[in-house]
């Protein structure tokens, strides 16, 4: 992560940084890696979701997702079936780790959402905000669309 707006992968062998990624335009505060290792992801201070392919090294998909930044990014960990992003603008929103759509938001906390997680099994999701609350909700099959409630 970065605040020149790098996203950078390093190789922790040599110390060095081995690929810079460019495309976000303000900083970059949310980075996680695919579950398969081909992908990452970032967020930032732009709004947007980068997902990158570390083979090409290029930007796959911007997903215009929030209307401020996003703090945290996470893909459910088996198999990266979706992504999470946690934002400032007191959401979270779920997206298909396939196309980058939008499967659903989590709206319900009253300040902004610094972090988020997942259940090793993908299915649960925290969100926690500044609202001084920890949000669980469960997953159960993304694609149907009750299927995400708040505990």
């Amino acid at each position: 992560m970065g605040l020149d707006a790098l996203a950078r992968v390093w190789d922790l062998r040599i110390g060095r940084s081995i690929l810079a990624l460019e495309g976000h335009v303000k900083p970059v505060l949310g980075v996680i890696f695919s579950p398969n290792g081909h992908h990452l992801a970032t967020g930032g201070e732009d709004n947007t979701c980068r997902i990158w392919d570390l083979r090409k090294k290029k930007s796959l998909y911007i997903v215009p997702a929030h209307s401020n930044l996003i703090s945290q990014v996470k893909f459910e960990p088996q198999e990266g079936y979706y992504l999470v992003t946690a934002s400032y603008d007191m959401i979270a929103k779920v997206w298909s780790g396939r196309d980058f759509k939008p499967v659903k938001s989590l709206p319900g906390h009253e300040a902004k959402v610094t972090a988020s997680d997942i259940s090793e099994d993908g299915r649960f999701i925290v969100t926690v905000s500044h609202d001084r609350t920890i949000k669980l909700w469960t997953a159960g099959n993304m694609g149907e669309e009750n299927d995400m409630v708040l505990d």
